[in-house]
C-alpha cells in the first residue's frame, strides 16, 4: 500500500490521532478488508463476528468507531490489510477528514456511500454522540468527539 504522505504543516494533527488529557474508551479488532488510510476512518462490526472489523460496511454490518492511528512508518503510514490489528475509538477525540464543511457543534456522519465522515445527514448513518469540535473545509482536518 501506498504511504498517506503526512503533512505537519497543513493542520494540527492527522487523521486517527488522539487527543491527550481526553478520556478515550478504545478496543482493538482484526481488519477483514484494507484500507489504504493511516486512521482516522470509520470502522464496522458485524453481530456474532467478535474480534472481526471492516473499512467497508458489510452486509448487516453497523458503525462501531474511528480508526486510531496506531500503525507507523516513519512519518506516514502504510495502512491497514486483511489481518491487521487496529485500535476502534469508541468514545473520546480524534482528528478525522471530512466530507464537505463542517462547523463546531455539528452533529457527525458516516456517508452511507463513500464511507466519508460528514455533517449531512442525508444518505448517512448518525455516529451516536459525535459531534464536531472545530470548523473544516471539505477534505480538511476536524476534531471528532464521540460521547
Amino acid at each position: 500500500m501506498a504511504i498517506e504522505n503526512a503533512d505537519f504543516n497543513e493542520t494540527k494533527g492527522l487523521p486517527g490521532l488522539l487527543f491527550p488529557h481526553v478520556p478515550h474508551s478504545i478496543e482493538s479488532g482484526f481488519m477483514q478488508d484494507s484500507k489504504n488510510a493511516g486512521g482516522g476512518f470509520p470502522l464496522f462490526a458485524k453481530q456474532g463476528e467478535p474480534g472481526k472489523i471492516w473499512a467497508k460496511k458489510p452486509e448487516g454490518g453497523s458503525f462501531i468507531g474511528i480508526a486510531c492511528r496506531t500503525n507507523f512508518d516513519g512519518l506516514g503510514c502504510a495502512g491497514y490489510d486483511v489481518g491487521d490489528q487496529v485500535n476502534v475509538l469508541k468514545k473520546g477525540r480524534v482528528w478525522v477528514r471530512v466530507l464537505g464543511e463542517v462547523k463546531a457543534g455539528q452533529a457527525a456522519y458516516v456517508n452511507d456511500t463513500n464511507f466519508a465522515i460528514t455533517a449531512t445527514s442525508t444518505g448517512a448513518t448518525a455516529i451516536a454522540g459525535g459531534v464536531f469540535k472545530s470548523n473544516a473545509a471539505d477534505g480538511q482536518l476536524a476534531e471528532l468527539e464521540i460521547a
